[in-house]
């Protein structure tokens, strides 16, 4: 079932609760209150036959207590004259013996019981009987000269009005479930509308793997909302791609030369029995620099395109501490002196510790790369600030705006080892950290390479 339908159905069904529940409501109050109606009148009908005459008594006393209402005239059997029962449309006297008169001639027989037959003075009875297929509002009462007056009154009136207003409710529900139903499929409509755009588009992406397709972001509320997140998705995917092609062609160039020198040399190997053992050492050791070569470019590669989408968890983190940790894993593999100076030594900030050691520990090592032997390599740390610096050759004015660019070397190292990836590395996780690299020459010769984290600091 799309969306539309099922707001629309929703909705239908809201409505039909609804009404249904105000139609039953409707039809309960109105019943009660013909019921009521047609109780108060029986009971102002029962109260009026049991009022004395004002005139002398009959003689016989037989009709005393049953003359008509207001002193109306009896017939013969001591009930007052049929028309002095109106609205009531049967009416009859129970004597204390059982014996039944009926008091309005062509009227159906009352059923009579021994609760009623008993009722205490002053009280009544009312209930509802159904007499020949028909139902009856019936009133007991004691008689004013004994026995038990019985009126009763035609339901068929109030069943036709109710049974009418069953239908009109019936009606009404249903017209409103219907309105409410097709209101709610234009309302789903409408709302649909940009969520059915954003799966087009999602479609046209997934189908023909273009991820500039435009995605309208205009929709308000949520619906705007996960456009615009699915759109910076879709853009973070996009980039992720371009990455990942500039990845693999940078790094099919790079390994273009490697391979080229192993191929010549393992040729000139084919013929080793012919070379001199002076040049046929020379060989070797070329292709075991090449080895060499390939396995730091390899190893780089796997860092950079796995070590950093690894999925490691934001917490507090100490820069000073980090720095700590890499100056003395530096001092014992290297043999140099690394110097950390930590100026906030309390400061924490939240981000992913195993990256940002990694990143201080490209800086130290590339600054142990190009600074000479016995000279201090020294760690700043301020706030969220590191700063690496060394008594190096420094960096040439030209490179210093590339030296973060992938496989990027200066030209007067280009003949040393490396990669040209371990500052782009650096540069890949501290802007995921959402901070910046910065590098410059220092006063005295040198160089100094760091970074600011901008992460939100721990609480």
């Amino acid at each position: 079932m799309t969306l539309r339908w099922r707001i629309a159905s929703i909705l239908a069904c809201v409505a039909l609760g609804v009404g249904a529940f105000a139609a039953v409501a409707s039809y309960l109050t109105t019943a009660t209150q013909l019921t009521s109606a047609i109780d108060t009148t029986l009971k102002s009908r029962a109260a009026a036959v049991n009022t004395p005459p004002t005139g002398t008594p009959d003689p016989g006393g037989r009709n005393r207590g049953h003359g008509g209402p207001d002193g109306a005239p009896t017939d013969g059997s001591g009930c007052a004259t049929a028309g002095s029962y109106q609205p009531a449309s049967a009416a009859q006297l129970v004597a204390d013996d059982g014996t039944v008169t009926a008091c309005i001639a062509g009227g159906p027989a009352l059923p009579v019981t021994a609760q009623d037959r008993f009722i205490p003075s002053g009280m009544v009875r009312l209930r509802t009987v159904r007499i020949g297929g028909m139902r009856y509002r019936l009133l007991s009462t004691p008689a004013e000269g004994g026995g038990t007056l019985q009126l009763a009154r035609s339901l068929a009136e109030s069943d036709g009005v109710l049974g009418s207003l069953r239908l009109r409710l019936a009606a009404l529900v249903a017209f409103a479930a219907a309105l409410a139903a097709g209101l709610g499929w234009v309302i789903a409509t409408r709302v649909a509308r940009p969520i059915m755009r954003l799966r087009d588009a999602a479609h046209r992406i997934a189908t023909t793997l273009d991820l500039s397709t435009p995605i309208d972001v205009s929709a308000p509320g949520e619906v705007g909302s996960l456009a615009a997140s699915f759109s910076t998705m879709v853009g973070a995917v996009g980039r992720s791609q371009e990455q990942q092609r500039r990845l693999v062609s940078d790094a099919s160039h790079e390994m273009r030369t490697p391979m080229t020198s192993l191929r010549s040399n393992v040729e000139v190997l084919g013929q080793i029995e012919r070379l001199p053992p002076a040049e046929r050492r020379e060989v070797i050791a070329d292709v075991l620099l090449d080895i060499d070569e390939l396995s730091a470019l390899l190893g780089e590669l796997v860092d950079l395109a796995s070590h950093l989408a690894a999925a490691e968890p934001v917490e507090p983190l100490r820069l000073g501490d980090l720095a700590r940790a890499v100056a003395a894993r530096t001092e014992r593999r290297a043999e140099r002196v690394v110097r950390v100076v930590d100026d906030t030594p309390e400061y924490e900030l939240l981000g992913r510790p195993r990256q940002v050691e990694r990143a201080i520990s490209n800086l130290v090592d590339n600054a142990v790369k190009y600074s000479a032997v016995g000279t201090p390599i020294e760690i700043t740390i301020e706030g969220a600030t590191v700063t690496v610096a060394d008594r190096g050759r420094g960096i040439p004015a030209n490179d210093l705006d590339r030296i973060f660019d992938r496989f990027y070397r200066a030209v007067d190292v280009r003949t040393e080892p490396g990669s040209g990836l371990g500052l782009s590395i650096v540069d890949e996780i501290v802007r995921s950290h959402g901070g910046h690299v910065f590098a410059r020459n220092r006063d005295g010769g040198g160089a100094a390479v760091g970074f600011t984290l901008s992460s939100t600091p721990a609480v």
